[in-house]
C-alpha cells in the first residue's frame, strides 16, 4: 500500500530532466547507492542511519530510503524530481511517524543543496546537503520553531558503501 502511495505522489512531481551539454544526466546522480551515516541531535545524543538512493521512472525521479539504526525508529521514503518548467526541484517525504511533507529546492549552489519546506510544513524545516567529496556528504536537518531562525535538529555525515 505504501509503495502505491509513494508512486502516486511521485507521479505528481515527475518529469523528464534535460541536462545541458556537459552536465550529468540528473543533478542527483551522485547520491545513487548505499550510504552509512553517523552524527548527532542538537542535544548531542548520537544517531546513525542507513540511506539508499536509486533512480526510478526512467531516471526522472530519485528515490531515497532512510532508516535510522536502533534505538532510533525514524524511517522515511523520499522522492526527488524536477518541477516541470519551473527551474526548481521537488521532494516529498513520507515517514514512519505519519508525516507527509513537501519541500522545494533551487538546485545545487556550489557543493550545497537546500530543500526548503513548503508553507504547510510546520514548524518550518529544511534539509541542507553538503558534498564533502565524492564519497562523503553531510545532511543537516534544521528547524525554525519561531518561524524565523533555523537551528540544528540533527546532523549526519554519510559515507558511500558501494
Amino acid at each position: 500500500m505504501l509503495r502505491y502511495l509513494v508512486l502516486f505522489l511521485m507521479a505528481g512531481f515527475a518529469s523528464a530532466i534535460h541536462a545541458a551539454p556537459g552536465e550529468p544526466d540528473h543533478p542527483f546522480d551522485g547520491f545513487v547507492g548505499r550510504w552509512n551515516c553517523s552524527g548527532h541531535f542538537a542535544s548531542g545524543k548520537a544517531i546513525a542511519s542507513h540511506m539508499e538512493y536509486a533512480a526510478d521512472l526512467g531516471g526522472s525521479v530519485l528515490l531515497k530510503h532512510h532508516a535510522d539504526r536502533p534505538p532510533a525508529s525514524y524511517r522515511a521514503v523520499e522522492s526527488w524530481s524536477q518541477v516541470p518548467h519551473a527551474g526548481r526541484y521537488a521532494m516529498v517525504v513520507l515517514d514512519s511517524f505519519g508525516g507527509a511533507r513537501r519541500f522545494t529546492s533551487e538546485g545545487w549552489q556550489g557543493p550545497v543543496l537546500t530543500w526548503q519546506g513548503d508553507a504547510q510544513v510546520q514548524p518550518a524545516q529544511r534539509f541542507v546537503y553538503t558534498r564533502l567529496d565524492d564519497r562523503r556528504y553531510r545532511v543537516d536537518w534544521e528547524v525554525a520553531r519561531d518561524g524565523k531562525r533555523f537551528i540544528m535538529g540533527d546532523t549526519l555525515t554519510c559515507v558511500r558503501q558501494d
